[in-house]
């Protein structure tokens, strides 16, 4: 488990938050659209995509400026998260699983995984440090008790149900 402190905690959550009501926002766009475009004919339909939505972003945080807290990576991966669920439940659809359920919307208790994919994380030492923005300037930096062995490609951050902190961090490795 990661040691958190209370000022780091103010954080996560409201990057968190940020990242839970993007989730949210982009779900309902996709409900929106696919209810307008199902009555036409197939060949005419067009739905919203994850590109279309990732385009979105930078006119977003001007409209909203605190999106702009969050590293742009960890929205689009939010995003990707949302692109992934439908394409889970759409290919359980197509395999026979009636018990199929589209992707909820996020309650506001619930702890948005952040997702560091690519950049907006490095590691000096044992210190796992994340990128951010959030006015407050609090330093996200987490004390590691392991080495990563490899090249770090993806952090994410979550709290259990236990409200413990945790990192995974996936590597790449010869």
């Amino acid at each position: 488990p990661l040691v958190v402190s209370d000022k780091q905690e103010v954080v996560l959550w409201d990057l968190a938050e940020k990242n839970r009501l993007i989730y949210n926002f982009a779900l309902d766009e996709r409900q929106t659209v696919y209810n307008m475009e199902k009555t036409k004919p197939e060949d005419q339909r067009k739905y919203i995509t994850y590109q279309d939505q990732q385009n979105k972003l930078p006119a977003l945080k001007k409209q909203f400026p605190e999106y702009k807290w969050v590293y742009s990576k960890v929205l689009q991966m939010t995003l990707k998260k949302l692109d992934a669920n439908f394409k889970s439940f759409f290919g359980l659809l197509k395999n026979g699983h009636t018990d199929a359920r589209p992707p909820n919307f996020r309650g506001k208790d619930f702890f948005f995984t952040l997702c560091y994919n690519q950049s907006g994380f490095k590691l000096e030492e044992n210190m796992l440090i994340l990128s951010h923005k959030h006015p407050s300037g609090v330093l996200l930096a987490f004390e590691l008790d392991y080495e990563p062995i490899g090249d770090i490609i993806q952090v994410e951050v979550f709290q259990d149900f236990k409200k413990r902190w945790f990192t995974s961090i996936t590597c790449e490795v010869e």
